[in-house]
């Protein structure tokens, strides 16, 4: 499917599902939607992608509350769909994504995972790296796919390593949060999806 043909799909998707939706959120057009985050006060808005993997958790038995141990996500250039000028979208767009399970024919821009020390690292292939640290969380607004995830603020941990992009925001999420108890012990591994909107 062509990228255009993908883009029509979704934009008529969007319109015949928007009352199914999660209400929006309050957006400035000149930002990322924040729900309560820091803003991003001097820096500049470089990309915002749509992240779609799992929410990972440690169960250490049957009956045990599950314990996070990060993420693993592929970003989707979302930048020509989604922008401040077009925030009729912002909204439901990763909520689309995670109850359709698609994401539209969008390029592949980077991916997302956590390393072997817990550190959260965005790999934008070449056009950026960000090695962060969170800086805030506030609950996912009442809107929202029930049992999403909070938005984040995320910044450069300081450690050197980051290029082109210091912070980003997880906003917009849809599910990724896990189960009140394990079920038995070992991973458990939730979907989910959420915009990440990477400034530098």
């Amino acid at each position: 499917m062509s990228s255009n043909i993908a883009r029509l799909l979704l934009a008529f998707f969007l319109a015949t599902v928007s009352l199914a939706l999660p209400t929006p959120s309050t957006t400035n057009q000149n930002t990322v939607p924040l729900n309560g985050l820091p803003a991003p006060d001097s820096l500049s808005l470089k990309y915002i992608t749509l992240g779609v993997g799992t929410q990972n958790y440690s169960c250490s038995a049957a009956g045990a509350v599950p314990t996070a141990i990060g993420a693993v996500a592929d970003l989707y250039d979302a930048s020509l769909l989604i922008s401040p000028s077009k925030a009729s979208l912002i909204p439901s767009f990763a909520a689309v994504a995670y109850s359709t399970k698609t994401w539209f024919d969008l390029p592949t821009l980077g991916h997302h995972w956590f390393s072997a020390a817990g550190v959260p690292t965005f790999d934008l292939e070449g056009r950026g790296f960000l090695s962060a640290k969170k800086v805030a969380n506030v609950p996912a607004p009442k809107g929202c796919i029930s049992s999403s995830v909070d938005w984040l603020y995320l910044q450069d941990d300081g450690r050197g390593v980051s290029k082109n992009v210091q912070a980003v925001y997880r906003v917009e999420t849809a599910g990724g949060q896990p189960p009140a108890t394990c079920s038995k012990a070992g991973v458990v591994k939730v979907p989910y999806a959420a915009e990440y909107w990477f400034y530098g």
